[in-house]
């Protein structure tokens, strides 16, 4: 990353025109470990339209290790419905909980094998599908599966003709390995500020 794109990061951050996130994929920018995505749905047919499951299509390779903007959260992370573990051989919709205290959701279970949504015209549901990884970096996409007027259909949900991202970070015995990475990037009084990569992350 060039000193004037960090430039150009820190003058939007002081405008507060836009959300973090909303800078930070601007620029490229990659949520790490969990990623979360409000999906709404609104019938609009005559008659009841049953969604049968909302699939994920990945496709993963090893995490990314470009520029971190390494800025540990604070607090309780935002709870989720329906959540998916990347580094499963199998990836499908399955429960997701918030732990006191985890950095990521736990997931179990199997969501759609207990759970049918019927929608009828006008009505409305919101999901928060959260794509969880340890140890990857993965570009994915959605398929909203249903059943209207006895005919099996779907729609592919992703980023404005784009999709998705999530990776991991990159640790060594559990840790946080800041020396991985090409470039670390931490908040400072005049914005975000590049510091040299270690083994030990600078805090």
């Amino acid at each position: 990353m060039s000193a004037q794109t960090l430039r150009d990061i820190n003058g939007d951050f002081a405008a507060y025109e836009k959300s973090t996130q909303e800078i930070m994929r601007s620029y490229g920018g990659v949520e790490s470990g969990v990623s979360t995505v409000e999906l709404e749905l609104e019938g609009n047919r005559a008659k009841e339209v049953r969604i049968t499951d909302i699939a994920i299509r990945p496709r993963c390779r090893e995490p990314l290790k470009a520029a971190l903007f390494d800025n540990s959260p604070q607090g309780s992370a935002e709870t989720v419905q329906i959540g998916y573990d990347l580094d499963r051989d199998s990836v499908f919709a399955q429960e997701s909980k918030v732990v006191d205290g985890a950095p990521l959701p736990q997931l179990t279970g199997n969501y759609f094998a207990s759970r049918k949504y019927t929608l009828k015209l006008g009505e409305q549901v919101t999901f928060r599908l959260s794509t969880v990884t340890r140890e990857r970096y993965c570009e994915y996409t959605f398929r909203v599966e249903f059943i209207a007027d006895g005919n099996v259909g779907s729609i592919d949900i992703d980023d404005q003709g784009r999709p998705f991202q999530v990776t991991a970070l990159v640790t060594r015995s559990g840790q946080l390995d800041c020396s991985a990475y090409q470039q670390i990037h931490q908040p400072s009084e005049r914005g975000w500020t590049r510091v040299a990569p270690s083994s030990a992350c600078p805090r």
